[in-house]
C-alpha cells in the first residue's frame, strides 16, 4: 500500500508539472510552482520512509494520501472563472513609485547591513531572536523596492530604476551567498521574470524551466553543508564548498528519506490518533508570535494572547532547523478537510494573478512577492503567504498610497502603464 500512494503522489506532482508545461505563461502560476517545490523538495524525501518499518503502522499512507489531496486542492482552488479583485486596481506616479521605492530599499537595505554584521553562527541557519529578528522583520522592505524598481524598469528603462536595482542587489546577494537562503534566491528570480512578464509578456523558455527543476532538486539536499560551511565561517569558502558531494547527499536522502517528511507523517499520524484539532488557532498565533513583540509588549502579554493548541506528542522530538511541512499544519487544524487551506490559498492566488495581468500595479507587486511564500504552504507552513500579506497591509499599502495618482487625473485603465503600453495577457486565464 505505502509504494502505491507513492506511485500515486508522483503521478500527482507530474500532472501538476506536465500542466504547467502546456502553456508558456502557466510556469508562473501556482499549480505548476506547487508541483515544482513537491517534486525538488518532498518527493526526494519519501522513497526510503516509504520502506521505514519503524514509522506508525498506515501514518505514511494517511500522510501521502492527504499530501496528495492538497496538491488536488491547489489546482481545483486555480478556478477558470476568478475574477481580479477591484480594490487592487489604483493608478500610479511612476516619479513618486520610483521615489517610495528608493525609500523602501535604503531602509532596508541598512537592516540587511545590520544583519550581515552578525557572527555566522548567529545568523546562518538558526533560529533567530532579540533585535535579529527585527531587523529581519524591517529588512523586508528592501524586497518591497526592489520589485516596484523592477517593475518600473521592465516598464521603461530608466537610470534611478537601474540604481536602485544594481543598490538592492548587492544586499540581496549577499544574504544569499552568505547564508544560503533558498527562498530569497527564488523570491529574486520571481521578481524580475514576472516584472518583465507582467510589463513586456516576456516568458522563461520551458527548457529552462524543466533544467531549473532538476538542478534545484539535486542541490536542495545539499544546502545544509553549504550552510554548515557559510555558519562556521561567517562567509563561504569557495574551497569547501567545492567539495560537498552533491550526489553523494542526494544518494543519501534518496536512501535515508528527508527529516521534514518524517516529521510530517509524525504529526499527521498523532492527530489522527487524537482527534485534537486546533481549528485555525495555529495562524492566530503565528500572527501574535509575529506582529506582538516581546520587547515591547512583554513575554507575558504576548503568551496571553496566544491561544493553547494541542500538544504534541511525547515521541515527537523535530530536529533543529527542520520543518513540517504545510500539510501538517492543515491536518492538525481541520483533519483531512484541511486540504481546503490549499484551496483557499489558490483560489487567492489565481484572482491575485488575473487582476497582475489586468493590468493592475498593485496586484503586479503583491503576486510577485506572495507567490514564493505561497509555495512554502506545501514545504514549510500553510501561515507564510497570510504573515506576508498582513506586513504588506501595514507597511507597502501606506507607501503606495503615497504614491497613487488623484483619481481627477487617472487615465481610463489604472495601472503604472499608459494605455499605449499596457500589456494584457488573454493567454493567462489558462
Amino acid at each position: 500500500m505505502n509504494w502505491l500512494f507513492t506511485w500515486l503522489m508522483l503521478a500527482a506532482v507530474l500532472w501538476l508539472i506536465g500542466w504547467g508545461l502546456l502553456r508558456r505563461e502557466r510556469i508562473y502560476q501556482f499549480p505548476f510552482l506547487v508541483g515544482v517545490i513537491t517534486f525538488s523538495f518532498i518527493l526526494p524525501q519519501i522513497p526510503a520512509l516509504a520502506a521505514d518499518p519503524f514509522l506508525p503502522h498506515g501514518a505514511y499512507v494517511k500522510t501521502i494520501a492527504f499530501s496528495i489531496l492538497c496538491l488536488i486542492m491547489c489546482r481545483i482552488g486555480w478556478s477558470a472563472n476568478a475574477q481580479p479583485f477591484r480594490f487592487l486596481h489604483q493608478s500610479f506616479e511612476e516619479r513618486k513609485l520610483l521615489i517610495v521605492s528608493l525609500l523602501l530599499s535604503v531602509t532596508g537595505a541598512y537592516f540587511y547591513y545590520k544583519l550581515s554584521r552578525l557572527p555566522g553562527d548567529v545568523s546562518v541557519g538558526v533560529q533567530m531572536s532579540g533585535a535579529p529578528v527585527a531587523w529581519l522583520f524591517f529588512a523586508r522592505f528592501m524586497s518591497y523596492g526592489l520589485a516596484i524598481a523592477a517593475l518600473c524598469f521592465a516598464r521603461r528603462i530608466s537610470w534611478m530604476a537601474a540604481i536602485i536595482i544594481a543598490g538592492d542587489l548587492v544586499f540581496y546577494l549577499d544574504r544569499i551567498v552568505v547564508t544560503g537562503k533558498r527562498a530569497e534566491a527564488v523570491e529574486l528570480i520571481a521578481i524580475f521574470v514576472l516584472a518583465f512578464w507582467f510589463q513586456r509578456s516576456w516568458v522563461v523558455p520551458r527548457a529552462f524551466a524543466v533544467i531549473g527543476i532538476v538542478i534545484g532538486m539535486l542541490l536542495m539536499s545539499s544546502m545544509s553543508d553549504y550552510r554548515d560551511i557559510t555558519r562556521a565561517n561567517s562567509g563561504p569558502i569557495w574551497g569547501d564548498i567545492s567539495r560537498i558531494d552533491i550526489t553523494s547527499n542526494f544518494d543519501n536522502l534518496l536512501k535515508n528519506g528527508g527529516p521534514e517528511m518524517r516529521n510530517a507523517i509524525l504529526r499527521v499520524y498523532n492527530t489522527d490518533m487524537s482527534l485534537e484539532f486546533d481549528y485555525g488557532l495555529f495562524h492566530w498565533n503565528r500572527l501574535v508570535f509575529n506582529y506582538v513583540p516581546a520587547q515591547i509588549f512583554g513575554d507575558k502579554f504576548k503568551t496571553a494572547l496566544m491561544a493553547k493548541l494541542p500538544s504534541l506528542g511525547r515521541e515527537y522530538n523535530p530536529l533543529t532547523g527542520t520543518t513540517e511541512t504545510g500539510m501538517a499544519d492543515a491536518f492538525q487544524s481541520f483533519w483531512y478537510f484541511g486540504a481546503l487551506k490549499f484551496l483557499l490559498l489558490s483560489y487567492i492566488v489565481r484572482r491575485l494573478w488575473v487582476s497582475a495581468n489586468a493590468g493592475a500595479t498593485t496586484a503586479q507587486i503583491v503576486y510577485m512577492l506572495s507567490i514564493v511564500p505561497a509555495m512554502h504552504a506545501i514545504s514549510h507552513q500553510t501561515d507564510w503567504a497570510l504573515i506576508v500579506w498582513v506586513h504588506m497591509l501595514i507597511f507597502l499599502v501606506p507607501a503606495l498610497g503615497w504614491a497613487r495618482r488623484p483619481a481627477s487625473h487617472a487615465p481610463p485603465v489604472q495601472s503604472l502603464a499608459t494605455t499605449a503600453h499596457l500589456r494584457l495577457h488573454p493567454a493567462a486565464s489558462g
